[in-house]
């Protein structure tokens, strides 16, 4: 056995360091130029009013990329599911960010507006739903891509979804929805509601596809029950003003005329911490609603704000998205070890903490190596508890962090900065 796992160690070590050789910087540097495609069709659908809406997203490519396999993320703009466009200006900042650090970027449009204009909770839900429709036509786009011409190259085990306002509503429902799981059963009407506009995974478009995503980003968005998510669900980073006056930061109504009550980001976290669910939470303390946005982009203070969701997304996406430039990496490995073991901050500075979610390992070896493969950190942690790392003797750079258990080893990277 000791010689089976020393051997995935020299293995997983080898192929780490082959990878990071060619990943250095990428995800969380901005290294790339951008290479733009615009309006480009995805699916149509009837709005509220029974009419035709064509629907096109703009595609964001790392100008001059070699990678075989590339993270998508697909953004939603904002605007109360009654207005917005693909090019709102927050949205294009975000594109532009990730694209710039090695991620494809798309902004999609989704049909808005409710009928006879009368945002009521039957149709709040369905405006709510053509929206999670036309992102999941959007998200099939591009599995329908990767399985035939493959034109993105995308590595569909790493998809994210994400949202400012609405969007963030869309990004959630969509990821979580879970039509037999809630606190208390559904009332028949928001079933009806549903099947009426074609049911959750809709009629938008590229049929038969898969619609599973690895994460959501969610930007001042709310999750109608959250109670949906549950252990091994997308990874989630979240961002809200404690202020927000428009979307609950906790639990509450939104300001329309919609009755029934939503889970802000807060609430959220509170579910996913309770679950050990990989997460992330950042309160905008005092702030409104989307405060990157309003209330003026690009100029302080919205600017500041920006700057720091910028930041705390690439933080997140880069602790869990894995740099494989030859779609070299087996599908069971994109989940299991990012769902066991948590490295929080990465990166870090003196101290990073790890908490290890294992039900059959109760003491794991951990072993950090640095970019030439010297050990320069050996210690040993339990599983379900938080262990304290120092790093204050560390140069600055990437190094493997490797997990070895008496019947599973798994790597991870760490950036001490």
């Amino acid at each position: 056995m000791f010689v089976r796992v020393l051997s995935l160690i020299i293995i997983t070590l080898y192929t780490s360091f082959q990878l990071l050789s060619q990943c250095d910087g990428r995800y969380y540097d901005k290294i790339f130029g951008i290479e733009q495609e615009m309006f480009v069709p995805f699916g149509k659908n009837a709005d509220y009013k029974g009419d035709t809406v064509y629907l096109s997203m703009h595609i964001n490519q790392p100008k001059y990329d070699t990678f075989l396999t590339r993270p998508l993320i697909i953004f939603a703009f904002g605007g109360s599911f009654t207005a917005g466009v693909k090019e709102s200006p927050d949205i294009l900042h975000l594109c532009d960010e990730f694209t710039r650090r090695g991620y494809v970027t798309a902004t999609i449009d989704y049909r808005l507006g409710f009928e006879n204009g009368n945002d009521s909770d039957t149709n709040q839900l369905k405006a709510v739903f053509r929206g999670i429709q036309d992102a999941k036509a959007a998200i099939r786009f591009f599995y329908k891509d990767a399985s035939t011409i493959n034109k993105y190259k995308i590595d569909t085990h790493q998809i994210f979804m994400g949202g400012v306002s609405a969007g963030g509503f869309i990004s959630l429902n969509l990821a979580y929805y879970k039509a037999n799981i809630s606190v208390k059963p559904p009332p028949q009407w928001s079933i009806d509601a549903v099947n009426e506009i074609g049911g959750v995974e809709g009629n938008s478009g590229n049929a038969g596809y898969s619609t599973k995503i690895k994460g959501v980003i969610n930007l001042c968005g709310a999750l109608a029950d959250t109670l949906w998510l549950q252990p091994g669900d997308p990874i989630l980073v979240s961002l809200h003003g404690s202020n927000d006056a428009l979307v609950p930061f906790g639990t509450d109504t939104v300001s329309t005329a919609v009755e029934a009550s939503f889970h802000g980001s807060e609430t959220i976290h509170k579910r996913a911490a309770n679950i050990d669910h990989i997460h992330k939470f950042h309160p905008f303390l005092g702030a409104g609603h989307v405060p990157f946005v309003l209330p003026i982009p690009f100029i302080p203070p919205a600017s500041y704000y920006m700057d720091t969701t910028v930041k705390v997304i690439r933080d997140f996406l880069y602790e869990n998205v894995i740099c494989d430039p030859y779609g070299l990496t087996k599908i069971e490995d994109y989940h299991k070890p990012h769902e066991t073991l948590s490295i929080i901050p990465n990166p870090a500075n003196d101290i990073t903490n790890l908490l290890l979610n294992s039900s059959s390992d109760n003491t794991f070896s951990i072993i950090l190596f640095d970019h030439m493969g010297r050990k320069v950190i050996e210690t040993k942690i339990r599983s379900n508890l938080k262990t304290s790392i120092d790093l204050s003797q560390l140069e600055k750079g990437i190094y493997i962090l490797h997990c070895v258990g008496t019947s599973k080893s798994f790597s991870k990277k760490l950036l001490v900065k």
